[in-house]
């Protein structure tokens, strides 16, 4: 049976400097370099590939992580099939930011973009990281229960190289299974498949959380002043008295 040639549309989102262009440029096979250097608008690279007999052009588009580009990245969404959502482990925000990263894609590509995996970027760095391999892997599940999407979830080094390879090969893999074609990938550990079954439909995520606790707290702050000058008035009416 002759084989086919698709050409599939991926997006690198996430925040600023969590490594999205790294990510891009070790999977290129152009190495890694330690300086940044943000991403204007878009980035965009092609690689192409042979599967059993199909042949994969993948195209990568590189989106800039800072909200002054909001605007000018929605373009980008457009034809796009999946996505690759990249967080910095030493960076909590950058993680629960993820939430936004989805809607964006969602929303700016009509729904097209529904296949999603989720990385953890920067492993490497273990001395500095503040987002544990249980942090990220429950926020995942609240995710999935929020959007109804399954995820998969890795940590990855664009330093080291580490699982750079095989995420985009699962990418590519998941968007292969929708035409039929099941490709077995030989899959290390800490590889995690998560789905909107795993967490109760009611959890949101810690950043959400942490946000209300402080407007809570913010308005209990409000009323108890309110009071206090409540009182001072009182007080003031019955010494004139």
């Amino acid at each position: 049976m002759a084989g086919k040639d698709f050409v599939f549309k991926t997006l690198l989102l996430g925040d600023g400097a969590v490594g999205k262009t790294s990510i891009r440029e070790r999977y290129m096979g152009k190495g890694f370099s330690g300086s940044y250097s943000k991403t204007v608008g878009a980035d965009f690279a092609s690689q192409r590939m042979k599967v059993e007999d199909n042949n994969i052009t993948l195209q990568i588009f590189d989106l800039a992580g800072q909200d002054a580009y909001a605007t000018s990245r929605k373009s980008f969404y457009k034809g796009g099939q999946s996505a690759l959502l990249i967080f910095d482990v030493q960076d909590p925000d950058s993680l629960y930011n993820l939430n936004r990263w989805i809607d964006d894609a969602v929303e700016n590509s009509g729904g097209s973009v529904g296949t999603f995996i989720i990385l953890g970027n920067k492993a490497d760095l273990v001395e500095t990281r503040q987002v544990s391999n249980e942090m990220a892997i429950d926020y995942s599940r609240q995710l999935a229960a929020k959007t109804g999407y399954t995820f998969v979830f890795l940590e990855t080094s664009a330093k080291t190289g580490l699982n750079i390879q095989i995420a985009f090969d699962i990418i590519t893999n998941k968007l292969l299974k929708k035409f039929n074609i099941d490709i077995n990938l030989d899959l290390p550990e800490g590889i995690e498949l998560i789905s909107p079954g795993e967490a109760g439909a009611s959890g949101g995520s810690s950043g959400d959380n942490q946000k209300e606790i402080e407007e809570l707290n913010n308005r209990i702050k409000a009323l108890e002043d309110k009071f206090a000058k409540l009182a001072q008035i009182v007080k003031n009416l019955v010494d004139k008295s």
